[in-house]
């Protein structure tokens, strides 16, 4: 991509702005209300459907605009900003992150029994300003038939909204930062290819033609038909129902050894199809090609009758170990680069770098601040020194790692299951040297490693500033629309939850138990039986590790090697799990279009499955929002 001169990049004008504050805040409150009350889980892949879907709207209303009063319609940099804004909130405003901080906060305490020990094992380790104690407070929150907007349920929550607030909105800002620290090298340098943004990235351009291509419409037509269909049959029976979802293929392998590999599952979703088109071929093939290898190795290890420990084989430890091998080879890559990035914070900003977000030294200066503030916080909470680093720094390894996954190699799920620091420091170093202090505190951010990290921000922050570039929009105030999405999504996501469940109840919803139960459950086992360090699990890491600097060196020595360690990280994830049949459909129709056309004519076929993607989520989208509209808490969920 060419060089842009200061004055060629485009203004975002202040109606952009209020406009984007206006559909982020309509979109986190949607989002919050589909997987807390109908459970749709509409962030669960990526590109966010209900973003798409509002995003198409503006779009063809913009047209209209442009007819009407060309000067008040919106440029391609506006709708771009508008997509990256929603796309924030609705990473951030979910169930698999920052909601999930809202029934941590009182569930010890309204849960405690005598059986379950919590009051006198617990309470004495959790920090009293992060925590609802107030038995009104918590009674009116889980029984519902309330209002959030009484002046003792608001002072009730205030401390703790405000404290978590704060930090979440330094925690995602600081991925802001660092997104901008990596734009050049992975953008510019290496040249990914950022396949998730490609289909929303055309349909936003007004150059692209588009709407205008009749492949996309067919595509369009073939997986909104399967979607409409589908969702008539939830009302009517008696309609036939097309088998896209995810399905158990348990029932044909019951007998040893094949029953080792199970649970297993097909699904044929028309937009994931879609979306692995666009994932590199290579890619592609190692993501399906990993996941079926560990299927056959443990029916070998159900063959062979090897006697297994607990875990065994550790697979979450095996790819954790790969990942930190992975994140260091990708900084060894990048070295000129972040070189450069320290030449320039020690002297000053270059001409060279004037046209970045913010000037270098300005970025390393605010992800340092902001890196004390959040150890500070931690400690504060109860977390020794070292702890605190440890952990946190881990947190943003992984932010790294899946915002590679998405630009490399563009798989539109990539949860991480049991790769957080919250599972693996017990395993490292043994539950019974960490302490009770730090394991408490780490159980307050259950929110942040839920085990389900499909909707992280950071991928989203990054490709918009790639999206940035091709709508040659102006990219400090890009940032700054960004980092205001950001604490916007956060305070959201407090007000927006808390005022639905006073209302319903959050006894009503099975996420408040599970995502309040199960960090106290894990912290009770930690308490009452004391871990010493898991060797096993750490061999595991020591395993992962060197296939992952195995498949790493032998991709950059051998320009034919298919295998990935990306595919290896995510080889026993719950999106291949559940998509790995997908991904092998798609890496089919691609290998075959190009191994009996071109690189032209997969260009040519690529609208066709922009449609597919389209389809399903216009249609898809058009079902949720009916079940909002008209309160219909049984409604036809397009994806899972």
């Amino acid at each position: 991509m060419k060089t842009l001169r200061k004055n060629q990049f485009k203004k975002i004008r202040l109606r952009a702005f209020i406009l984007g504050i206006f559909l982020l805040s309509l979109n986190a409150h949607w989002t919050l209300i589909l997987e807390s009350v109908w459970y749709a889980w509409p962030t669960d892949a990526v590109p966010f459907s209900t973003v798409i879907f509002l995003i198409f709207f503006v779009g063809i209303l913009n047209i209209l605009v442009k007819k009407i009063a060309p000067k008040i319609a919106l440029n391609y940099g506006e709708i771009t900003t508008l997509y990256i804004m929603m796309s924030i909130s609705s990473g951030i405003a979910n169930w698999n992150m920052l909601a999930a901080a809202i029934p941590i906060t009182g569930h010890a305490f309204w849960f405690a029994t005598p059986e379950n020990e919590w009051k006198q094992l617990i309470w004495q380790h959790l920090p009293n300003w992060l925590t609802i104690w107030d038995h009104q407070v918590l009674r009116d929150y889980y029984e519902g038939k309330s209002s959030f907007l009484s002046k003792q349920h608001i002072w009730g929550w205030a401390l703790p909204v405000l404290a978590w607030t704060t930090f979440s909105s330094v925690f995602f800002s600081t991925m802001t930062l660092i997104s901008i620290l990596l734009r050049k090298q992975w953008t510019d340098h290496e040249r990914l290819t950022f396949p998730v943004i490609q289909m929303p990235g055309a349909m936003m351009n007004p150059k692209s033609g588009f709407f205008q291509s009749r492949l996309i419409w067919i595509g369009f037509a073939i997986s909104g038909t399967i979607v409409l269909i589908n969702g008539m049959h939830f009302f009517f029976p008696q309609i036939p129902y097309v088998p896209v979802k995810r399905q158990h293929i348990d029932r044909f392998f019951v007998e040893k050894p094949w029953n080792a590999a199970m649970p297993m599952k097909i699904s044929f979703y028309p937009f994931i199809i879609g979306l692995g088109f666009m994932m590199p071929l290579d890619l592609c093939f190692s993501a399906w090609f990993f996941y079926l290898l560990t299927r056959i190795e443990l029916v070998l290890i159900s063959a062979t009758g090897i006697r297994t420990s607990a875990g065994f084989p550790y697979f979450h430890q095996q790819m954790f170990g790969a990942m930190l091998v992975v994140f260091s080879f990708y900084l060894w890559n990048g070295r000129q680069h972040f070189k450069h990035v320290i030449i320039q914070t020690i002297h000053g900003p270059s001409q060279k770098d004037a046209l970045e977000p913010l000037s270098y030294r300005t970025t390393v200066i605010g992800v340092l601040i902001c890196f004390v503030f959040m150890i500070f916080f931690c400690v504060w909470m109860g977390m020794s020194l070292w702890f605190a680093i440890v952990y946190l720094l881990l947190f943003y390894v992984i932010a790294v790692t899946i915002t590679r996954i998405r630009v490399e190699l563009g798989l539109p799920v990539h949860d991480f299951e049991g790769m957080d620091p919250r599972t693996n420091l017990p395993l490292i170093f043994g539950s019974r040297n960490l302490g009770t202090r730090n394991l408490a505190s780490s159980m307050m951010f259950k929110w942040a490693e839920t085990g389900d990290l499909n909707p992280h921000p950071m991928p989203h922050q990054l490709e918009g500033f790639k999206m940035a570039d091709h709508a040659h929009a102006d990219r400090q105030r890009f940032m700054i629309s960004m980092l205001v999405a950001v604490v916007l999504s956060c305070l959201i996501t407090f007000l927006s939850t808390l005022t639905t469940y006073y209302k319903i109840g959050a006894n009503s919803s099975y996420l408040t138990r599970w995502y309040g139960s199960d960090p106290f459950n894990t912290l009770h086992r930690y308490i009452t039986l004391p871990q010493a360090p898991n060797l096993g699990a750490i061999s595991a890491m020591g395993i992962g590790g060197a296939i992952g600097s195995l498949l790493m060196i032998l991709r950059a020595k051998l320009i034919w090697w298919p295998f990935h360690a990306l595919g290896y990280i995510l080889s026993d994830s719950w999106a291949m799990y559940n998509l790995w049949s997908c991904v092998l459909i798609s890496w089919l129709l691609k290998w075959a279009i190009l191994k009996r056309g071109s690189l032209k004519a997969f260009q040519s076929a690529l609208p066709f499955f922009w449609g597919l993607i389209l389809g399903d989520f216009i249609i898809g989208g058009s079902w949720l929002a009916i079940g909002v509209i008209f309160d219909l808490r049984q409604i036809y969920i397009f994806y899972l």
